[in-house]
């Protein structure tokens, strides 16, 4: 009696757990019936959204190398755009299958503030550099010159640009400072002008010192012969009449021309016997007797 009321109660628990369980896989099964479209539309803007922002990528990595932006540059903004449409993906997946995506996209846009504000100076000289590459104010192998600085630039980076000076020191000089600052590109035309002053004496005849002086340019072959070259009287100084020199040659022959030009210059003046003066002072002592 007792064995069979205990059967009885067993098989009425099982009953109702079987009853349960058929009621949950129902339930799940209507579930996944009525969302299975959506999964599917899910999975396809996946692989569509997926495959797409590689291909975006692709065509701006390539639009980026024919306008030969910096390489460095080119990664990191490749890196940032791809992860930006992908998690454009990811939301639009989430938002397909039913996820209310409010939220995490309020929760990107506060990150995204913050970490805007956390590094705003870094993403200054970011912005700035990619200006620099995209409007091509100098590129690598110019020499330029700001607030007081100078060299050779040799890379332009993300954050910073960096300039080699003529003694070969590396000089990193913020993006944003150049965007910002005056810069003086030496090298953006193909020719540039060397201008140097030359002092002789009063007593020398300038035609002379003139003709000279042209003859020196004229057989010089860096120079280019076309340009204005001239040598005219700059200023009457206190101890010398001081002669502008312009000659023309091109922009990388610069610095040679320039060195070379004065030592030739000197080494002719001094063959035909023309003065180059020095400042010196003149004391006159008066006898007070004699002038008494």
């Amino acid at each position: 009696m007792y064995f069979n009321l205990l059967d009885e109660t067993s098989m009425e628990s099982v009953e109702e757990t079987l009853t349960m369980a058929q009621k949950w896989l129902e339930q799940a099964s209507n579930w996944l019936w009525g969302i299975l479209p959506n999964v599917i539309s899910a999975i396809i803007i996946f692989i569509a959204g997926w495959w797409l922002s590689k291909v975006i990528c692709k065509i701006f990595v390539k639009a980026m190398k024919k306008g030969k932006a910096d390489l460095t540059v080119i990664s990191f903004l490749a890196s940032i755009i791809n992860t930006v449409l992908k998690l454009l993906v990811i939301i639009c997946v989430l938002s397909t299958i039913g996820v209310d995506v409010t939220t995490l996209i309020a929760a990107i846009g506060a990150a995204t503030v913050t970490v805007g504000l956390a590094l705003k100076d870094s993403l200054a000289n970011v912005a700035s550099g990619t200006l620099i590459i995209l409007n091509k104010k100098f590129k690598t192998g110019d020499y330029i010159e700001t607030e007081g600085l100078q060299g050779e630039v040799v890379k332009i980076e993300m954050m910073y640009t960096t300039l080699r000076t003529y003694d070969n020191k590396e000089i990193m000089i913020p993006n944003s400072k150049l965007t910002s600052n005056n810069v003086t590109n030496y090298f953006v035309r193909e020719q540039r002008r060397v201008d140097l002053v030359i002092p002789i004496g009063y007593n020398e005849d300038v035609e002379e010192a003139r003709k000279v002086i042209m003859r020196v340019i004229h057989t010089d072959s860096r120079v280019i012969q076309e340009q204005n070259n001239k040598v005219m009287v700059q200023q009457l100084g206190e101890s010398s009449v001081d002669l502008c020199v312009w000659i023309w040659c091109r922009s990388e022959d610069y610095w040679t021309v320039r060195a070379d030009m004065q030592e030739k210059i000197k080494s002719e003046l001094d063959r035909h016997n023309i003065t180059i003066p020095f400042n010196q002072l003149d004391v006159h002592l008066i006898d007070e007797k004699i002038s008494k």
